[in-house]
């Protein structure tokens, strides 16, 4: 069990449906020649392969009673990398389009009954014109 520093404490408090206040990135990757099979399964089996380096992948909140103290990281039941790895909706999308999308997932907030962390992959994003 490790307690919240006051600054992350403090970004769970002022968090509202209104207002996440969780931190995102969006990365595009080029997928190697001949890469056969799905981006979601290999990067679910790279970070399954590597769950051991960093725990805090393995942590979820727990919440003091009475909040007489701020929340503490405490070890997952499990951690469903099914749940947490996912695949994003839509077929063959534009990067425009998949810009839109993470602006809109990342304005939902994170279940805080696992892990605080999500990967939405999105399988087929087409590259700009001029850049095929």
């Amino acid at each position: 069990m490790k307690t919240l520093s006051g600054l992350d404490a403090t970004f769970l408090y002022l968090e509202t449906p209104e207002t996440p206040m969780h931190v995102g990135s969006l990365n595009l990757y080029e997928l190697p020649p001949g890469f056969k099979g799905s981006f979601r399964k290999a990067v679910r089996d790279h970070i399954a392969s590597r769950m051991h380096l960093a725990p805090i992948f393995s942590r979820r909140l727990a919440f003091m009673p009475f909040d007489i103290g701020h929340p503490v990281w405490v070890e997952a039941d499990e951690v469903d990398l099914d749940f947490h790895i996912r695949k994003a909706p839509g077929g063959a999308l534009t990067v425009k389009q998949v810009e839109a999308a993470a602006a809109k997932l990342h304005g939902q907030l994170i279940d805080r009954e696992h892990p605080l962390w999500e990967f939405h992959i999105f399988e087929s994003v087409k590259p700009p014109k001029g850049l095929e």
